[in-house]
């Protein structure tokens, strides 16, 4: 009678723990299609939103990357300046994902190049400050928007003058806790 009950509890047992396996297993599926859905959804939205423009989207862990380059973007004598040319487009992207709720920007301003009168560090802070004061403008708030310059890397795009990183906002903080390398290594040449 004993080893019965004690044979009975142990299928019992176990069959709860093969349960609780698959549904850890669909728990961890879960952010994996919601992170998908949201990858694939943001696709369309930002291709939509380049087309007509010389910036290009390229897909990065966890996100997007749209990439500007320095010439026809920046003034060749002010480096860190947006040429007025390049505001109506930055202004259309700025609007779109100040609507949008569900994404965060990192502001990745790129310089490689040799300037007189400032720094290479120097000119990619100023860069990615003056694109995010765009994103100011339209009130994307502080916890969505974040900023860093770049000037150090071997593979780094040479033409890029800024980047776009677009993430849902929780990514966008791991990433700025993960570190400055992790982002210069999505910068590489294409």
């Amino acid at each position: 009678m004993r080893l019965a009950l004690i044979a009975g509890f142990a299928a019992i047992l176990g069959g709860c723990a093969g349960k609780t396996t698959d549904t850890a297993e669909a728990a961890q599926a879960a952010p994996a299609r919601v992170a998908a859905n949201w990858s694939q959804d943001q696709q369309q939205k930002l291709q939509q939103l380049l087309q007509g423009t010389p910036y290009v989207l390229t897909e990065v862990k966890g996100g997007w990357l749209i990439r500007i380059d320095e010439k026809d973007t920046f003034n060749p004598h002010r480096p860190e300046l947006l040429l007025p040319a390049a505001l109506g487009n930055i202004g259309q992207i700025t609007r779109h994902l100040a609507q949008d709720h569900d994404v965060a920007v990192m502001v990745v301003g790129v310089a490689t190049g040799k300037y007189k009168l400032k720094s290479k560090e120097q000119v990619s802070e100023e860069r990615a400050q003056s694109v995010a004061s765009i994103f100011r403008l339209n009130r994307v708030p502080g916890h969505r928007l974040k900023t860093l310059g770049v000037s150090q890397g071997e593979r780094i795009d040479s033409a890029l003058g800024v980047a776009l990183l677009v993430v849902p906002e929780q990514e966008l903080h791991q990433r700025v806790a993960a570190g400055h390398s992790q982002v210069v290594a999505m910068l590489d040449r294409r």
